[in-house]
Parts: C-alpha cells; structure tokens; sequence
C-alpha cells in the first residue's frame, strides 16, 4: 500500500491563517458599512487628539444638529438617518442571525462533494411597511426555487408575507411584508383632468404608490368571489374617465345583468344602458360590433391605433357580471350570439377603439371561454388557490399573488400584474360611495347619451366620404 505523506502545519502557521481571515473580514466589514466605519473611525481619533470633553460636546451638536433635521424636514430624515439604521439592525438581528438555519430547514441551502454552500445575504432596504433583502443565488439555483419557500419564509423571519423579485441573473430580492398598509379603506379618488388613459388612477399599492391602470389598446378583466370589491374596480375606473366622459371622448356602454343593482346609479354617464331585457343586450353587443367594423374599414391605411374625439369617441363595453351573459343564460340562441359579439370585440376592437370591461366571479372556461382574450387582468379574493393562475397566468400564486387569502373584511384588495414587471403587484381599489356616485352623474354627464326610439344607435358615427 502506497499512502501519500501527512504534512503537519506548524502552530504558528494555523495563527498566522486565522488572524488573517479575522482581519480579511473586518476589512470586508468595514467596506460594506462605511458610514458606520467613519463614524467609529472619527470618534476614536476626537478621543486620541482632544479628549472626552471636546468629544462629547461634538457628538451632543451632531445630536442637536440631527434633532433639528429631524424637525425641519422628517420625510428626508427617515429616508437618510431612520431607514438606514433601522435596516443595519434587522439585517444583523433578525436575518443574519438566522440565515443559516432557516436556509437550511427551507431546502435553500445545496450540499456539493460533501461541503454545503449557503446563499448570500447581501443589503437590506427599510421602508415603512417592508424589508428589501437582497440575496445572491447559489449556482444551480432558480427563482421559482425561492418562490416556492416564500409562504416558509415569511414565517421564519416573522413576516406577514414574503415576495420573490428577481434583480438580475442570480440575484433576487426578498419582499418582506411586516405589517398590511392596505387595511385602511381608500377614499374616492379625485379624478384627474385632462385624462390620461395609460394611466388612470384606481387605488393604491401596496408600497403606498398610487395603483395606475393603462386602458390604451387593451381590455380588462375583473375577478373576484362574492363581495371582493369588483365594484369599487369598475366604479374607480369609471370616476377616473369623468372628465373624458364630459368631454364626449369617451362613451360607456353598460350591460348590468343583475338588474341595474350595481350600476343604475350612474346612468347619467352612460350612453348605453341594459339591465333586464337580454334581447337588447345582446342587441346593444352587435351594435358594438358593427360599430368595430366601420371604425376598422374607415381606419385602414390611416392609423393603426383610434384617437378619441368629441365625434367618434372610445367606446368602453362595461358588463358587470359576464357569466350571466355567457354561461348562466337560458337561452342558447341568445347565448351564442352575446358570446360570438364579445369574441370578435375582444380580437378586434383594441385597435378601434372599442375596449371591454368584464367582471366575474368564477373564471373558469367553461365559464368564460374567451378568458384568455383579456391582456390586463384584476384578480381580488379568490375561493380556490387554483383560480389564481386561472385569471392572472401559470405560476401567478407562486410568484405572491395569494388571492385565496384575501380576508373578507379586505373588499377591493387584489393582485395585479403591471406592465414590465414580473411579480404580481398587490393593491387596494379606492371605495366609491353611493354618494360619491351620485355627484360624479351629475358632475360628468355623457353628452352622447340621447333618448330615442329603439333601433337607432345613440353615438353619432362619422360619414364615409368617397373620393
């Protein structure tokens, strides 16, 4: 048997190799907190050169000096004193005193040729509500891995929930919630003149920034369980496009099929109205479609995107509950003809000018088929955790779109994903009173809403002129 040499270090070698680690990482210590190292840094060499008196009277106008800061302007002196502190605590307390284990126990961490590789953690950023945790991947690792351990830990960190983001290749950041800004309801939003429709105010997000909806050349889709709070969705849209509904650029066109109970209130904002009679529903859809094909024929060659005028406004088709008009109907005949309409409006109408607005309860297929037609989706409170990628795509509920956890006393609350962004966002839609809805009728009025004898249409459509 051949057995290789066994080379015993010296005492003296293993010393020199642990004092120079030791100071390898206070050295690397030092360069990720430099506002801590300076300070440290300073108040040693105030002690060495002038002594504890004048040092202490230093540090006590620093004190003073921050105190004012803090009096004269707190929103700056959170951002830059507050937060930055408040962030070195807990990544030393709360999640580098625990990074291993729970790595660990949560099937992070990776075992290779008998040796375990730990992510690292890297900064972590403080907001009010949040905790930014940035954290660099291990080789082999994938975001849907961390996905999939974020409900594990949320729990470990004593967090409300936690949110995978990816950064970059290999890096992620970890969405910490400590505490849900959105319990508190939202007020009406006070709607924004001119309009803009690739940014129309709806609510609020989660990190405190206003919730913007962009309606330019898309459709949107509203789903929620039973007292969700697709309302407050469809209400918050319709308050955003007051003052372009005034103006005459854009024109709604309601179908309410439960009746009216939902919508009657607003009537004086629409041009088109149904709420019992599914004949003139499915009438009002046909309208819109020929409508459509005009827009498409007279459009062609010119522009490829409608402009909204006073004269040929947008049209925006508004079904409160779409399951009624395609799944729940009696009538088969009636049936196929609303679904056959919303199908060719959903394909072609973007581009036209002709957007629909649809809002359900269970999003299934056999309940609405044409699901899949709706670029820009709402999910609120959900029955089943399979409905969440039903409505907002594959993977949804595992990248923090936990919609089946919504509670009940949280109307409005939902995810939705924005556009650029990978991660489901959640937000609050504001609550609009009946009051509220009342004085927005009066206030922006449809000027295309005229009552005549049935079977003409009530929006002006502009003349073909021949050459």
């Amino acid at each position: 048997m051949v057995r290789p040499p066994i080379w015993t270090p010296p005492t003296w070698l293993i010393v020199l190799v642990q004092v120079c680690k030791f100071c390898g990482r206070c050295l690397r210590a030092c360069a990720r907190h430099p506002v801590v190292t300076g300070l440290a840094v300073g108040l040693v060499v105030l002690v060495a050169r002038y002594g504890w008196t004048t040092t202490g009277l230093v540090v006590a106008g620093l004190a003073g000096l921050l105190g004012v800061w803090a009096g004269a302007h707190w929103p700056t002196f959170t951002r830059f004193v507050v937060w930055p502190v408040w962030a070195t605590w807990r990544r030393m307390w709360v999640y580098r005193r625990h990074w291993r284990s729970a790595m660990v126990l949560t099937g992070l961490a990776v075992e290779f040729a008998e040796r375990e590789y730990i992510p690292r953690l890297g900064r972590v950023v403080c907001a009010r509500h949040t905790d930014h945790v940035a954290v660099h991947l291990v080789s082999g690792q994938e975001p849907e891995q961390w996905e999939r351990a974020s409900a594990a830990l949320a729990h470990t960190f004593g967090a409300v929930s936690c949110r995978v983001r990816v950064a970059k290749p290999r890096r992620v950041w970890l969405e910490f919630t400590r505490t849900d800004p959105l319990t508190t309801p939202v007020p009406a939003l006070d709607p924004v003149n001119p309009v803009d429709l690739a940014a129309l105010p709806l609510g609020v997000r989660e990190d405190g920034q206003p919730w913007l909806l962009n309606l330019t050349g898309t459709h949107l889709l509203v789903a929620g369980a039973s007292g969700a709070g697709k309302g407050s969705v469809v209400w918050s849209l319709l308050r955003a496009l007051g003052p372009a509904v005034a103006s005459g650029h854009v024109a709604p066109w309601v179908l309410d099929p439960k009746g009216g109970m939902e919508l009657w209130d607003g009537q004086a904002m629409f041009a088109r109205f149904e709420a019992d009679d599914y004949t003139a529903m499915a009438d009002l859809l046909d309208e819109a479609v020929e409508l459509m094909d005009e827009r498409t024929r007279r459009l062609r060659g010119v522009t490829r995107q409608h402009e909204p005028t006073p004269t040929d406004p947008l049209i925006l088709v508004v079904v409160d509950e779409m399951a009624n008009l395609t799944a729940y109907l009696q009538d088969s005949g009636l049936r196929k003809r609303i679904g056959k309409a919303l199908s060719l409006l959903l394909s072609k109408g973007r581009a036209v000018g002709v957007h629909v607005v649809g809002a359900l309860q269970d999003p299934r297929k056999d309940v609405l088929p044409f699901r899949d037609l709706f670029p820009t989706r709402i999910a609120l409170r959900l029955t089943e955790a399979a409905q969440v990628d039903m409505v907002l795509g594959d993977g949804a509920r595992d990248r923090g779109a936990l919609c089946d956890r919504i509670p009940r006393e949280l109307p409005g609350v939902g995810y939705v994903v924005l556009d650029g962004e990978r991660e489901p966002v959640r937000v609050r839609a504001a609550y609009v009173a009946d009051e509220d809805i009342r004085q927005m009728a009066a206030e922006f009025p449809c000027p295309h809403r005229v009552v005549i004898p049935d079977g003409m249409p009530l929006i002006p459509r502009p003349r073909e002129t021949s050459e």
